[in-house]
């Protein structure tokens, strides 16, 4: 095989690798979305958490692919692609790029949430032990504590 049609399968075989990337980052990003109004509307933990299985899945195919052509991507960088080919495939890169930026900030974002809802959680649980408290402590025939006696 020439050097020209070794160059252009392996542009092929990068191009294509890394659109497929591409996809599966958007899903990711769809994924953190979902999550993020999951937190934002329900507060529904275990629905989100769902959610997490289908990410690993997702970053394990990206592993895989990554795997695949890290062989691909040496001969790349020695090689002697065309203009075209390397522009076409640092656009790939950049929207991937692009794409993992926005994933990282709707995960932050998620976690903010999800520390809120935590503090939120918190205390609501403190409210009600108080007020299952002060009920015991009223349906007790028993002195109030010196400290809850607000008669004296």
């Amino acid at each position: 095989m020439a050097r020209t049609e070794e160059t252009t399968e392996l542009v092929k075989h990068l191009i294509g690798s890394y659109t497929l990337e591409a996809e599966i980052y958007q899903v990711l990003l769809g994924i953190a979305n979902e999550q993020g109004d999951i937190l934002e509307e329900s507060g529904d933990v275990d629905r989100c958490a769902a959610l997490f299985t289908r990410k690993d899945e997702l970053l394990r195919s990206i592993a895989r692919i990554e795997t695949e052509i890290e062989p691909l991507k040496r001969q790349w960088w020695s090689g002697q692609a065309g203009l075209e080919s390397r522009e076409r495939l640092n656009g790939l890169l950049d929207c991937i790029l692009a794409t993992i930026e926005a994933i990282m900030a709707q995960e932050q974002r998620n976690e903010q949430l999800l520390l809120s809802r935590q503090e939120q959680v918190r205390t609501g649980l403190s409210h009600l032990r108080r007020a299952s408290a002060m009920s015991r402590v009223a349906d007790s025939d028993e002195p109030l504590p010196r400290f809850m006696d607000v008669s004296r």
